[in-house]
């Protein structure tokens, strides 16, 4: 424990003007607000948030860290049972009651 007093995550600082989707460090908050009108940048968000969406759940991530982390989880993988068991059932998957 001793070793460890005073750490400080590398993940957890907040770097100014540092673009996290494009990893582009900007000097000053002028350039960081002209870089995210980049079309590089709009692009990059663009691709990333379809990247970081779950289809199955229908759930939007921040980032595909997050997404990774939901589909490990036992809710997406409940999900993922129930839908391969409706489509092994051979069936439109009414509800049953």
């Amino acid at each position: 424990k001793e070793l460890l007093d005073g750490y400080v995550a590398r993940s957890s600082e907040k770097i100014p003007f540092y673009c996290r989707v494009c990893a582009h460090q900007s000097s000053d908050e002028e350039e960081f607000l002209a870089h995210q009108t980049t079309e590089l940048h709009l692009l990059a968000c663009s691709t990333e948030k379809r990247a970081s969406f779950c289809r199955l759940c229908r759930k939007q991530f921040t980032s595909l860290v997050q997404l990774k982390e939901h589909l490990v989880s036992r809710p997406h993988r409940n999900k993922m049972d129930e839908t391969k068991a409706r489509q092994r059932g051979g069936g439109r998957g009414g509800r049953g009651g």
